[in-house]
């Protein structure tokens, strides 16, 4: 019996394990799109509760948001929603932000399908007594080691900063629409 080279085999392995992969995310792609969107609209209402319904609005791929939806609430506009995504120390962290019609932050919520910030240190941004201090804010806003009047994470400054520039970006997203 003939022996495969190792490249050969390699390479017959790899094809099978190209195939197998691509077969599997073309089986779970919309899944997966449907969940991120549930995500996204639990993440709408948590910020926005008041709304009875979003609107979604054409965001341009450069406006520093991922989305941003009008919130209603019977007919009338009571603020919007967007989301921005920042950089933590362990990836990304996406931040969806409700703001009110004066420029106030209603809420945020933070994580997104990537988040990976330590656990116990960073991913405690995903936590309430983190993120409710937003409420009430309008931006710009800051940590208090920089100046602001957001408390940071222990020993997670950078997560905490990435949440502040999201919510910062989502902010200023909403003011430049002109309301």
């Amino acid at each position: 019996m003939k022996k495969i080279p190792a490249w050969l085999l390699l390479c017959i392995i790899s094809l099978v394990a190209g195939l197998a992969l691509g077969f599997t995310n073309a089986l779970t792609k919309d899944e997966i799109a449907r969940q991120d969107e549930a995500s996204n609209e639990l993440a709408r209402n948590k910020v926005m509760s008041e709304a009875d319904e979003f609107v979604q609005l054409d965001v341009a791929a450069d406006s520093g948001v991922d989305y941003c939806y009008e919130a209603k609430k019977g007919g009338e506009t009571i603020g919007y929603v967007a989301k921005a995504t920042a950089d933590g120390y362990g990836g990304k962290i996406e931040v969806t932000v409700g703001i009110d019609n004066n420029g106030m932050i209603t809420g945020i919520s933070c994580g997104g399908s990537g988040f990976s910030e330590t656990p116990g240190l960073g991913a405690k941004v995903k936590e309430a007594k983190f993120s409710n201090q937003f409420a009430g804010m309008s931006a710009p806003v800051s940590i208090t080691k920089d100046g602001g009047q957001v408390d940071s994470v222990t020993a997670a400054s950078r997560s905490s900063r990435a949440v502040c520039k999201a919510v910062n970006a989502a902010c200023d997203y909403v003011a430049a629409m002109g309301n």
